[in-house]
């Protein structure tokens, strides 16, 4: 018996719905990059299906979307980086972000059969992907002749889910001073910048992206009552083993745990093999029917085990590691990472199930 990791398709689709209300007059990029945040990419697109256009990282997912016959457009974040990968954007409508010239020069020396409907992507302040210089016109007219209209011209706020955030109102302005007199299709903001900063650019609303918040973890400390996203993923594990520990006892590898009293400790089919963070050891909790319970000794590479005291629990019993009633930002402030981490991390043994 292994763990779980369950998918409420219906919850991705009330999510999505959310946002169009909270954004009316926004298009909706859904970001479903990295196999859908660890939910499935394919069950993903099928649930965001409402979405205006899918965004990817990079041209091997959008090959693999054509594949499955997902025909919306989608947006490949890190665009092409070679003439064929050109070629394959142009004929199958994928719109490639432009970040670097030599993805220009790439782009005026591929003879296209029809002409291609790009971003161009200006660095304001992230220091990753994007134009630093502000010549937007220059920019626009070297790939003009084999370039749809509109272009679309986008950055990426850096620091828009901090709680105390003074930078993005900074990079708002820069990217002001870029596309100011500019006719285009503009994307500014993820799904921090969503909540905190889309009402008030709306004309950098055109297009928004959100990402973390389709799937139903907030990217702030608090989402506000505007939008109410509910956790579309849960995972489970199964107990596989139940036995006595005395106290004065350890457990695990290393015996970083002692029992301080005589108890029942539940073995569960889940570890750092299929993702699961090592650094819970000793600190995460786990729920079961109205009870939370401690995570005691190392978790190793396919078992965690659980301090279930006098509880009577039986053998397949599921555990729930996060979903419902474990907050999955919780679990990652608890060890100082986030929850795409933790997300994204969960490994092949895990069986999907879609509900």
């Amino acid at each position: 018996m292994n763990g779980q990791i369950l998918i409420n398709k219906n919850n991705l689709t009330h999510n999505l719905s959310e946002i169009q209300k909270y954004a009316k007059d926004s298009k909706i990029m859904s970001v479903i990059k990295s196999n859908g945040y660890g939910h499935g990419i394919l069950e993903v697109a099928s649930a965001l299906k409402k979405s205006d256009a899918f965004a990817v990282a990079t041209i091997n997912e959008a090959i693999y979307l054509r594949n499955n016959n997902i025909e919306k457009q989608i947006v490949c974040l890190q665009g092409f980086s070679n003439t064929e990968e050109c070629i394959y954007c142009s004929q199958n409508n994928i719109r490639p972000v432009v970040h670097n010239h030599d993805q220009i020069n790439i782009l005026k020396n591929t003879n296209l059969q029809k002409p291609i409907s790009i971003w161009i992507k200006f660095d304001t302040g992230m220091n990753r992907l994007g134009f630093k210089e502000t010549d937007l016109a220059t920019l626009i007219n070297e790939v003009k002749e084999k370039t749809q209209y509109p272009i679309g011209i986008m950055t990426h706020l850096a620091c828009a889910d901090d709680d105390h955030d003074n930078f993005s109102q900074k990079q708002i302005e820069r990217f002001h001073d870029i596309v100011k007199n500019t006719k285009s299709e503009f994307s500014v903001f993820n799904s921090a910048g969503i909540i905190k900063y889309s009402k008030k650019y709306q004309n950098f609303s055109e297009w928004i992206r959100p990402g973390i918040m389709l799937y139903g973890v907030s990217p702030l400390s608090n989402c506000g009552n505007d939008i109410n996203i509910k956790p579309a993923m849960t995972l489970v594990a199964p107990v596989i083993s139940i036995k006595k520990c005395k106290q004065g006892e350890k457990i695990g590898y290393g015996h970083t745990y002692e029992f301080k009293k005589d108890t029942m400790v539940a073995s569960l089919g889940i570890g750092y093999g299929d993702g699961v963070s090592r650094n819970l050891t000793n600190t995460g909790k786990v729920f079961f029917e109205n009870n939370y319970f401690n995570i005691v000794g190392r978790i190793s590479m396919d078992i965690i085990t659980i301090d279930i005291g006098d509880k009577k629990i039986d053998i397949g019993s599921n555990f729930e590691l996060w979903g419902d009633n474990i907050n999955i930002k919780e679990v990652s402030d608890s060890i100082n990472t986030i929850p795409y981490e933790l997300m994204c991390g969960l490994g092949d043994r895990l069986q999907r199930k879609y509900i």
